[in-house]
């Protein structure tokens, strides 16, 4: 059984529009970089262990991921025009995506942890409210008078109230 020659297309570009693919993909770079820097940035606030506020960083975060998801999509669709660029070009693009995975792996783990801390934190902060609640209480629950804690509240070995 003989098989028919593949028909390839042919994409002839001007060097205009190979300059437009070089541009494309140099800023799809310049994207995965900043968003690797802020990615970083917030990783380091977050490791800190105290309470981070990172919300000056996330509207950057999003706007950067909104425009590299957008020149991935396009790559996908356009692979053809894409593969016109340099290799230095490809290269440094997929060494900026590696670097930029490792970080956001290390920021989606920074980030369950301090969701875990924060919930924690508040889950203290309840138990002391109503345990404090429960001392003030005139009556306890059987309907007899409730005296105070003999000890002071407490809201961990460290905290005493």
């Amino acid at each position: 059984m003989s098989r028919k020659p593949e028909k390839r297309l042919t994409v002839i570009l001007s060097p205009a529009d190979i300059a437009k693919v070089e541009a494309t993909v140099e800023r799809a770079i310049q994207v995965a970089e900043d968003l690797y820097a802020v990615t970083e940035e917030e990783n380091r606030r977050l490791k800190s262990g105290r309470p981070a506020t990172v919300d000056d960083l996330l509207e950057r975060k999003q706007k950067l991921a909104t425009e590299l998801e957008a020149f991935l999509k396009s790559f996908k669709a356009q692979s053809n025009i894409f593969l016109l660029a340099s290799p230095e070009k490809f290269t440094r693009l997929q060494h900026s995506n590696e670097k930029l995975t490792r970080a956001l792996s290390e920021n989606s783990q920074n980030l369950i942890r301090a969701l875990t801390a924060n919930r924690r934190r508040v889950e203290t902060i309840m138990r002391a409210i109503r345990e404090k609640q429960a001392a003030n209480a005139r009556y306890d629950k059987t309907g007899r008078y409730g005296s105070p804690p003999s000890g002071p509240l407490s809201i961990g070995r460290r905290y005493e109230v």
